[in-house]
């Protein structure tokens, strides 16, 4: 498990599916790529649809709509997991623009998904917050111009997300609305 994730904390494009592969091969697991990507995310959407978006996500959802905060997301989720997914929790709502990866030739780390929610959202980009657990989030938004803004609560840690481009650092979500609202 150990050598798995230092392989995706090693690699600049986080693919899910990769890891997957990458703990299948570990524990010395022969099935073919597209079951065990299959059986990975029947698995990942089985815990996140239990799991809802959680308290502290509805209340900065909240605060950030009372504030008048156009939000929007850049996912590597494919479209309709994603869609699913924001019905399911019923937060689709919040969110005026959703990129995912689908006719993208280059995402994230490339500016491109960010450029594109940016112009959906009507936004300069200097006035923009890109906020994410990635190293390729903090260095798409950088390029795109944005502010970036780095939660290390997934695989990566606060140095490797500074490292990437993260001009703050959060310790979580609850933090976010005093941010975008002193800019």
């Amino acid at each position: 498990m150990e050598k798995a994730r230092n392989m995706i904390r090693n690699r600049t494009f986080l693919n899910i599916s990769g890891v997957a592969m990458a703990m299948a091969k570990e524990r010395g697991v022969d099935i073919e790529h597209e079951e065990i990507r299959t059986r990975f995310f029947e698995r990942l959407d089985r815990a996140m649809d239990l799991s809802g978006p959680g308290d502290e996500l509805l209340t900065v959802l909240n605060t950030l709509r009372s504030a008048s905060i156009s939000l929007g997301i850049v996912s590597f989720v494919r479209g309709p997991r994603l869609a699913r997914r924001l019905q399911l929790w019923k937060i689709d709502n919040y969110f005026r623009t959703v990129v995912t990866p689908e006719g993208f030739s280059e995402f994230k780390p490339s500016p491109a998904p960010f450029l594109v929610a940016i112009k959906q959202l009507d936004l300069e980009p200097a006035k923009c917050f890109v906020v994410g657990d990635e190293p390729v989030d903090m260095t798409g938004g950088k390029k795109a111009g944005a502010r970036t803004v780095g939660v290390p609560r997934g695989f990566f840690t606060e140095e490797e997300l500074k490292e990437a481009g993260a001009e703050t650092i959060i310790p979580s979500l609850s933090s976010l609305p005093k941010i975008v609202a002193d800019p």
